[in-house]
């Protein structure tokens, strides 16, 4: 049986935070949690950045809200955190109330112990931030180290057409991001946006993901086998269902292109690493940072890289995203940091990335500050 110790070697302090002696945050203030502010915004993605016109797409995820929250101490430190979309509101307030009074330093950061899952991710990074903040260290520390000083991402996007993804391709080359990935479902025209992407952005990798829509692996296998020879695939992730084992082995015979499942239990990865079901993990979207260290490890052992997926999120959950890739030394494959494509990233400066990475922090904590004024524009009832 494999411990979590050993998947996560560095991670033993991680819960050791409450027992470092109380000066060591340079102040005797033990970060009592004072009270913990609540905001629900709504922040649009930029116009044709996620969703093509063409494809009559209805859903717009982007107008269900998230929740920022901002966790206030004794010692005038703050952490603040981001929920996915749509958490039960109830939930995130139970769970604020919860830790009010509570000191952040005598809390296992890798299980806080919240009455309820809504939001969970949210206080942890708001809490990583609060005591990395204290000790005056990158969160990238409390969870194990630096592995890698930047972190691989790609540019993004949801269902196209040929002619939507001739303006993603123009917008990936502008921004000299090395891979594009996008959302399909079956009697998509995957093939021929593969092509265009191949005409309009050479040298730039195609990751194609159906989200288990086609109906069975012998559906798939018909566009698998013409995007497998035109040769710019990185990943085809979730094409069917993911109970489908053989389904999965068989399609990794067929192609070259790597074939990922989208995991974030670790019985469900080692269920799939047994059962040879996938070359690549992504272990995001919002799992909690220790959590996708842990999958990381996990997936390292067994041979297999990973990415971090995400919700299209803005640049608070994005910046504990790039802590997490940072402390996970096989986060090698293009992971999802993608807040530039929202109105606002919420944040007072943005995540740099370059040449399709982004650059990661050494501040204290998640090392971005909270923009109260775009919070105040994009906030509602």
């Amino acid at each position: 049986m494999i411990s979590r110790r050993q998947l996560l070697p560095a991670g033993a302090g991680l819960a050791g935070l409450a027992a470092l002696p109380l000066s060591a945050a340079g102040k005797q203030e033990r970060l009592t949690i004072t009270k913990i502010d609540l905001f629900k915004v709504v922040v649009p993605m930029k116009p044709d950045s996620t969703t093509d016109p063409e494809t009559a797409e209805s859903a717009r995820f982007d107008v269900v809200p998230k929740i920022i929250l901002q966790l206030h101490t004794d010692s005038g430190i703050a952490g603040i955190g981001e929920t996915g979309r749509g958490e039960n509101e109830a939930g995130v307030a139970t769970n604020a109330a919860f830790l009010t009074g509570k000191n952040a330093l005598d809390m296992n950061l890798t299980n806080l112990g919240l009455p309820s899952r809504a939001g969970y991710a949210a206080f942890e990074m708001a809490l990583y931030d609060a005591a990395g903040k204290a000790f005056g260290w990158p969160a990238y520390k409390l969870l194990g180290g630096l592995a890698q000083p930047k972190v691989l991402v790609g540019y993004w996007t949801g269902r196209r057409t040929p002619n939507g993804m001739k303006r993603v391709a123009e917008r990936a080359v502008a921004g000299k991001f090395t891979s594009v990935k996008t959302k399909c479902k079956q009697g998509d025209p995957v093939v021929q946006t593969a092509e265009i992407l191949a005409k309009y952005a050479p040298g730039i990798k195609y990751i194609v993901d159906p989200n288990t829509r086609y109906k069975s692996y012998a559906d798939f296998l018909e566009v698998a086998k013409p995007l497998d020879a035109i040769g710019n695939c990185l990943v085809f992730e979730d094409p069917f269902d993911k109970s489908d084992f053989q389904g999965y082995r068989n399609l990794r015979k067929q192609v070259k292109t790597h074939v990922a499942m989208h995991l974030g239990d670790p019985k469900a990865m080692i269920k799939a690493i047994q059962e040879e079901a996938c070359s690549v993990f992504n272990t995001g979207g919002n799992p909690g940072m220790s959590t996708f260290v842990a999958n990381a490890y996990l997936a390292g052992a067994a041979g297999r890289p990973v990415w971090h997926g995400s919700g299209n999120d803005c640049g608070i959950v994005d910046a504990s995203y790039v802590h997490s890739c940072a402390a996970a030394p096989n986060c090698t494959l293009p992971s999802d940091i993608l807040s530039f494509l929202r109105e606002d990233d919420l944040i007072v400066e943005p995540i740099p990335i370059k040449d399709s990475y982004a650059i990661v922090s050494d501040k204290p904590g998640l090392g971005v500050e909270l923009d109260l004024d775009a919070v105040k524009k994009y906030r509602v009832s």
